[in-house]
């Protein structure tokens, strides 16, 4: 299923959002994976954009709506700011990270590390090739509220990860 998932439109912002490491034995809540890809939604988008702008048209669906696409991911992010934390404890803590370091880690020091290092995923995971599908991901997802496509984003890594674990108690080999 991850495969599948990461195939699809939103697959980079699904990736970048605090996804459970295959590894993990357990993962971040429904909740904190819906507000972590909350908070993240403008950083993951900023780092969209700086892979794909020139890869799309000057004049299609991001180019025309990207300032008000930013504006509409950024209000109110900062409100899902300790959902997110507390998914990168539990996922740091599956990493072998010391969770007690980063929870006493002051939020003005963790927040924008965080949110430097989700574009930067966003910019390491996108293939040129997926930048008008993720486009057309955005223009297909941009009705919704903001605290919606974090809801689906959210809940399509929940489906993927209890699919890819079902897979793995199975003894299957995954995609």
């Amino acid at each position: 299923m991850k495969a599948i998932l990461a195939r699809t439109a939103l697959a980079p912002l699904a990736l970048a959002s605090f996804a459970m490491p295959a590894n993990a034995q357990a993962g971040p809540s429904g909740p904190e994976i819906e507000g972590a890809v909350r908070f993240g939604l403008p950083a993951l988008f900023d780092g969209f954009r700086a892979t794909c702008s020139a890869r799309l048209a000057p004049h299609g669906y991001v180019a025309q709506n990207a300032d008000r696409l930013r504006a509409k991911f950024a209000e109110g992010a900062d409100a899902h700011w300790p959902a997110a934390k507390a998914a990168l404890s539990t996922l740091g803590e599956d990493q072998g990270m010391d969770s007690a370091m980063l929870a006493e880690m002051p939020d003005d020091a963790l927040k924008p590390f965080v949110t430097a290092l989700l574009q930067q995923m966003v910019v390491a995971e996108i293939e040129p090739t997926q930048c008008v599908d993720v486009e057309r991901g955005l223009e297909l997802i941009d009705p919704l509220p903001a605290d919606n496509i974090a809801g689906l984003i959210g809940f399509m890594v929940e489906i993927a990860e209890r699919d890819e674990s079902n897979t793995d108690a199975a003894g299957v080999a995954g995609e």
